[in-house]
């Protein structure tokens, strides 16, 4: 059987993991300054309050960088593939990394859109991925 890296939420992140599972896109965003945020957390880097909701964002964004992995450090990696790294286009200064879900390379300055990666697992779990827009 194939062993499987499977997300291990915390209290902060744990609706975040479960509206991936679910191919829902949320991010937290502090109900005082308007600021999205992720990972998620308890506090607004921002302005430091602690209010916050969960509201949909849109799922595009910006490749900002990437790296080639050549080795697969798992049995149902194939290698060479890519993890990249978007700016989200909510808040730019939010990059957030993921799977590249195509057979080419990305390119820095490519717009790109969320994808979800199912894993076999128990209870179900998905990774963010992406793919170009």
């Amino acid at each position: 059987m194939t062993e499987y890296v499977v997300p291990s939420p915390d209290r902060d992140s744990k609706p975040w993991w479960e509206a991936v599972t679910r191919h829902e896109w949320i991010h937290q965003r502090c109900d005082a300054c308007g600021g999205w945020r992720w990972p998620a957390r308890a506090m607004c880097n921002r302005c430091y309050s602690f209010e916050w909701s969960w509201q949909p964002a849109s799922g595009d964004g910006t490749v900002v960088s990437y790296i080639r992995t050549h080795h697969p450090f798992l049995a149902y990696m194939k290698a060479p593939y890519y993890t990249v790294f978007v700016a989200l286009a909510e808040q730019p200064d939010i990059i957030m990394p993921g799977s590249w879900q195509v057979e080419r390379e990305p390119l820095c300055g490519e717009a790109v859109r969320v994808s979800f990666e199912d894993i076999p697992s128990e209870p179900p779990a998905s990774v963010v991925g992406w793919v170009p827009k």
